[in-house]
């Protein structure tokens, strides 16, 4: 289907979805997601009101519907955006249900303002007795939950990358291997470490980069809950701070989360740290294959992704030296 059909499908949709939509001025604009393509999502407005609407597959349906019941909440106690409506159809192929949310005007945090607040809020979360009822009791331990969201990821892609090599031609032969040793090398670290021994507790917003926490002058928003889940303190912490690491700021940010969470936490995200170095080395190019498929983001999505490759890789080997690649 070409993006006019899915425009279309989408004015005709929200004219009847009683949005308070000025319907003769209904604009879509497609969200470009540099992580990847799992949902969809898009920005819906008239020129007065604008609107966040996001579309699920429906192996991610159940993701979505828990964010949706719990959407009070997290609005109350974490900032998350408002649900305005759940959408109980097929809006677009392959993506039966969806949330709209109202949209909060903001850029993606940078460090510079709201941090004590948003630390306090992702340190709260982590202990959350009541939403731990809500999603249920687990049996994981730190290493389970570090290797059920990298290690099993990165396979995933490896699968991917393997099946269309030739349509990476700036990956050398041999890194394709090579993919596979240091995946394999960090589940060893992982296991072997007796800081991931205790058990995965915490609940965990699962995706809290600084592209998903919005702030302005007034407040900040932190939204894309659907991976909320029980799991690792440490990976909130070390997806969030990540572009610090390894930098002068780092002491301060570290210091910050010792306080925070303690020590332990601070041990396990470094081996975050590197997963997710290799998830800039492997996972962007998984997403390089993937964006064959959406013709109106793939060459902004391949070039972000090679550029990402290269430059990851480099740092991996520079900070690692775990090849001569």
């Amino acid at each position: 289907m070409t993006d006019q059909k899915v425009e279309s499908r989408l004015k005709k949709w929200a004219e009847k979805a009683e949005l308070g939509l000025e319907s003769e001025n209904i604009y879509i604009e497609y969200i470009w997601n540099p992580g990847g393509f799992v949902n969809q999502s898009y920005q819906i407005y008239d020129g007065k009101k604008r609107m966040h609407v996001k579309f699920a597959k429906k192996n991610h349906m159940d993701r979505l519907k828990q964010w949706a019941r719990l959407n009070e909440y997290l609005r109350e106690n974490y900032h998350a955006p408002k649900l305005l409506l759940e959408i109980h159809e097929t809006v677009i192929p392959d993506h039966p249900y969806g949330l709209v949310f109202e949209f909060f005007e903001g850029d993606a945090w940078k460090g510079d303002v709201w941090t004590d607040n948003i630390l306090a809020k992702v340190g709260q979360l982590h202990g959350d007795s009541q939403l731990k009822q809500e999603i249920g009791a687990g049996d994981q331990t730190c290493a389970d939950a570090m290797t059920d969201t990298y290690i099993r990821r990165l396979r995933e892609d490896m699968c991917i990358i393997n099946a269309h090599k030739i349509s990476l031609p700036f990956v050398k032969k041999n890194t394709f291997d090579w993919f596979h040793e240091v995946t394999d090398d960090l589940e060893k670290e992982i296991q072997q470490s007796i800081h991931f021994q205790r058990p995965a507790e915490d609940i965990v917003h699962n995706d809290l980069s600084q592209q998903n926490i919005l702030v302005n002058d007034e407040e900040f928003c932190i939204i894309d809950w659907d991976d909320l889940t029980l799991g690792d303190a440490a990976a909130d912490y070390a997806s969030l701070l990540w572009a610090w690491f390894d930098t002068d700021e780092w002491t301060l940010w570290e210091g910050k989360v010792r306080v925070l969470a303690g020590d332990a936490v601070v041990e396990r995200m470094k081996l975050y740290f590197k997963a997710k170095l290799l998830d800039d080395i492997i996972d962007v190019l998984a997403d390089y294959v993937e964006a064959e498929n959406f013709p109106e983001v793939k060459e902004q999505t391949q070039q972000r992704a090679k550029a990402t490759h290269l430059m990851a890789l480099e740092i991996y080997k520079a900070r690692y030296e775990k090849s001569s690649l």
